[in-house]
This record gives structure tokens, C-alpha cells and sequence, in this order.
């Protein structure tokens, strides 16, 4: 792993005395990365990428991007020995861009340390009303995460439901869509049912994660998100759209898969509200999936797999 940019810049570690046998690059639209490209090309040293989902259609979202995509990010991929990819959603994104390079499938996981982590949180002070059944959703607010979609869900429940349950914003983001969620609960009076709280970190992150019943993500788009395996860790039932890319393991059970609109959104959440038996079941196998597969300790084994067959 090259850990220093600047030098990698500067081409000092591409001098003789190294000797890489692959250079995995984590970097996407960068210019900086063609300096380095020059140079690899130069000693003749191949490189992959992990793509990170910046490549799916709604992530090419501006002319600069579209012209780059024509020409020096289009090279940048098209050379690339491999390409790792998050999940096969995007595989199948990069396969449309034309990529016929090796396409390795991992995802992201979560670290032994990460899950001590998330084991001690429990102890802090819950910071929800035992009252009500709490739902929460946790990350960088803007229009891909659908935080609108979670608000206007509300409008589709009759009240019953409603007066069960509230609903926890974590997080910050783009301000202009935050004053639009923000317009959005006051117009239709919803202070009371869906509470912001603003960013949260750490141990204190988990203590709205751990302390919730139910954990709501349903974004129109995401890679692997590390929010999802988060909540996964702290054993918590799920309300998933199709597009958090979680659909290879649905047949897990561990989440309520939902389209990314209000009504459906509300659905998917009364079915978890009023089944305390689905919501036990799910919790189990979230937290088990997290020990078989979204680990760092099972997942690095895969990464030793694949770069013996990208250097073969």
C-alpha cells in the first residue's frame, strides 16, 4: 500500500530500490493519480482499482465528469490489470461502462476492534424516550441518502402508528438539503415524530445505533455502506432499499428490502413496527453475517486471493 501521495508525486517511491509487483489505487477523479499513472507506465509496473461505486450512473453527475469519463478517467480505467468492486451491482455498472478487465467482487467489512467498540457502547446512557418504538438512520445527510423520502414516509401512516414510533436524523451533510428536510417537517408538523440530532462520532455514534429498535437506509444509491455494516454489528432489524446494494444477501434475511419512496418506505417500517417477532429474527441474522462475511478477519483473505491472481 502507498501510504504517502506526496512522494508518490514526487516519484520517489517509484525509484529503482522499490521493486511493487501491483499498485492498488483507491483514488477516482483525481488528476493528481496521472502523474503517478506516467510513472508506472514508465517501470512497467501494472496496476487495479477499487472503484468505490464513483462510477455508477448517478455519480457521473456533471460535465466535467462526462468529459472525463470520455478521456483520461476512460484511460485510467481501460488500463487497469482489475478492478475491485464493492459489490456486483456495480460490477455490473463497470461492465456497462465497456470495462473488460478482471472484475473482483469484495465488500467493505468491519473490524474485531470495531466491534469491541461498538460491545462497550452499550453501557452509555440511552438517549432515547423508552416510550415510543425508535428508529434511526445515520450518516452525511444529502439527496442520495433520500432523508426526504424517510420524512415523507410519515404522510402514508395512519396515526396509530405514528404516535408508536419516532424517527432519529444522525448526522450532518449539505446544508442546502438539510434546511430542506428541515422545511419539509415543519410544513407538514412531523417536529414531534422525527427529531435531528445532528453529527455524532465514535462510541457515542453507536450509542444511537445500539439504543435504537430499528435502523432505517434507504438511500437511491450506496456501495457498501459502512452505516449499514454498523448497524449490522449492533444487531439491529433493517428497513434497506434495493439500491444499498445489499441484495446479493438478502436471502440472509437479516432486512426489509424496500423501493426508495414514501409509501413504500412506510410500509416496510409498519411491517417491522408491528412484528416483534420478524424484528428478533432479523437482529440474529444481522449480527451473524457480521461474523461470517463482514469482517475484515474473512475479508482480507479474499483480498489475498484476488492480488495473487491480478500479479498471477
Amino acid at each position: 500500500l502507498l501510504e504517502d501521495f506526496n512522494d508518490l508525486r514526487r516519484g520517489m517511491i517509484l525509484s529503482d530500490e522499490f521493486d511493487f509487483d501491483l499498485v492498488h489505487f483507491h483514488l477516482m477523479w483525481m488528476t493528481d493519480k496521472n502523474t503517478i499513472l506516467s510513472a508506472l507506465q514508465e517501470k512497467n509496473i501494472p496496476y487495479m482499482i477499487t472503484t468505490h461505486a464513483a462510477y455508477t450512473p448517478d455519480r457521473i453527475d456533471s460535465l466535467k465528469k462526462d468529459i472525463s469519463m470520455r478521456t483520461l478517467e476512460k484511460q485510467y480505467l481501460f488500463n487497469a490489470k482489475a478492478i475491485h468492486a464493492l459489490c456486483y451491482e456495480e460490477k455490473g455498472f463497470l461492465r456497462d461502462l465497456n470495462i473488460r478487465s478482471l472484475i473482483h467482487v469484495i465488500p467493505n467489512g468491519i473490524s474485531r476492534d470495531e466491534i469491541k467498540k461498538i460491545r462497550s457502547s452499550d453501557k452509555l446512557e440511552n438517549p432515547y424516550s423508552e416510550n415510543h418504538i425508535n428508529l434511526v438512520w445515520v450518516g452525511r445527510i444529502r439527496d442520495d441518502k433520500n432523508v426526504l423520502g424517510i420524512v415523507e414516509s410519515l404522510l402514508h401512516m395512519d396515526d396509530e402508528v405514528k404516535d408508536k414510533i419516532r424517527i432519529h436524523i444522525v448526522g450532518n451533510g449539505i446544508e442546502s438539503y438539510i434546511q430542506e428536510v428541515k422545511a419539509t417537517i415543519k410544513k407538514h408538523n412531523l417536529e414531534e415524530n422525527i427529531i435531528l440530532h445532528g453529527p455524532k462520532y465514535k462510541e457515542e455514534k453507536y450509542q444511537y445505533i445500539l439504543n435504537a429498535d430499528i435502523y432505517l437506509q434507504p438511500s437511491f444509491s450506496e456501495g457498501i455502506s459502512f452505516s449499514i455494516l454498523d448497524a449490522m454489528a449492533c444487531a439491529k432489524p433493517m428497513v434497506l432499499t434495493r439500491q444499498t446494494n445489499m441484495t446479493y444477501y438478502y436471502n440472509k434475511n437479516f432486512y426489509v428490502m424496500t423501493e426508495p419512496y414514501p409509501e413504500d418506505i412506510a410500509n416496510a417500517i409498519k411491517r417491522l413496527v408491528n412484528d416483534e417477532t420478524m424484528c428478533a429474527e432479523l437482529s440474529k441474522n444481522a449480527e451473524q453475517l457480521i461474523v461470517t462475511t463482514f469482517n475484515w478477519d474473512s475479508l482480507i483473505k479474499e483480498y489475498i486471493t484476488m492480488y495473487k491472481k491480478v500479479i498471477g
